[in-house]
């Protein structure tokens, strides 16, 4: 009788912590939704562009790079509030220098939003590449 009480309560214990550690990988996965790498759709008056998005996490802190064409770009901050996100990147062209801002959401493996820019907004969208 107790060899079985011993028995029952180890499954108990073992069953226990399966479903608390899934729980809780889960919510790390949740809490880390931003981070990893996008590839960008963007429709531009040049065409549409592919550009890529790495997002990294350290602590409560955003960064990332952002690879097109005219080559790498280091974001120093990305703010997030909840799904929300967003972060200005100077870009270099043939007549300057000029700022947009991005601003959008992420849900799962797929994100969406806007790009202001100094003749107006541009809608974007992007997939996860990689974790």
């Amino acid at each position: 009788m107790i060899r079985s009480l011993k028995h029952r309560l180890l499954l108990f214990t073992l069953f226990s912590s399966a479903i608390l550690t899934s729980l809780l990988t889960g919510a790390i996965a949740q809490a880390d939704e931003l981070a990893g790498e996008w590839t960008l759709s963007i429709d531009t008056p040049r065409g549409l562009q592919h550009p890529t998005l790495v997002i990294t996490r350290d602590g409560p802190n955003y960064t990332g790079i952002y690879n097109s064409m005219r080559g790498p770009i280091n974001i120093d901050s990305i703010s997030r509030d909840g799904n929300n996100f967003a972060f200005p990147l100077v870009i270099t062209v043939p007549i300057g220098e000029i700022e947009v801002n991005y601003q959008g959401s992420v849900a799962g493996d797929d994100m969406t939003g806007q790009v202001q820019n100094p003749r107006g907004t541009v809608p974007f969208t992007g997939q996860r590449t990689k974790p």
